[in-house]
């Protein structure tokens, strides 16, 4: 099961920690492990703010988010596959996330994906971990299992918070279904 490109919405009995609510894109799944995005969760930097604490306004609206609790001061730019930059990786035809120190500039200088997210910090899980989460084979919230939806532009960089969350049990419902009639 390759979960690259999927989304993971936490179920609706997952309340207790920074899991809860949580609407992550999954942006590596292979033998070494798992790495994704938490998507909802919105830090209260701006953008603006943000880079310019480093030295670069790049003049953007929009907050920072906070894509999860492992190497938390990794920058990366969730975006839409039509832009690069000297450290992108295409997750598929419509996905990309980008890293790389000519990043901000670029960005400063009018240099945009069309659709993106700014994101800090990350989600990681060893080999297989994820795999057993999504059966609910795993210790997660006591054998819950993640739910899983596949995403769309508009629902990555256009919802937000319990919206995007609301959404993605929908959508991983209605797969779900569409599934087990195919």
């Amino acid at each position: 099961m390759n979960l690259t490109g999927k989304i993971l919405v936490a179920p609706p009995s997952l309340r207790t920690n920074f899991w809860s609510k949580s609407v992550i894109f999954i942006t590596e799944n292979h033998e070494r492990g798992s790495l994704g995005l938490v998507l909802n969760k919105k830090s209260k930097m701006p953008i603006d703010e943000f880079s310019k604490q480093i030295g670069v306004d790049t003049n953007m609206d929009g907050y920072l988010h906070i894509g999860g609790p492992v190497n938390v001061k990794a920058l990366t730019l969730l975006h839409s596959a039509e832009w690069a930059c000297s450290n992108t990786m295409c997750i598929d035809n419509q996905f990309s996330i980008s890293s790389s120190q000519d990043l901000l500039s670029r960005l400063a200088a009018g240099d945009r994906p069309q659709w993106y997210r700014m994101i800090l910090g990350l989600c990681a899980w060893a080999p297989d971990q994820l795999e057993n989460e999504v059966k609910g084979i795993a210790p997660f919230s006591h054998n819950t299992s993640w739910l899983l939806a596949s995403p769309s532009t508009n629902f990555v960089f256009e919802l937000d918070h319990s919206e995007q969350w609301t959404q993605g049990i929908e959508q991983s419902g209605l797969e779900f279904v569409s599934s087990l009639l195919a």
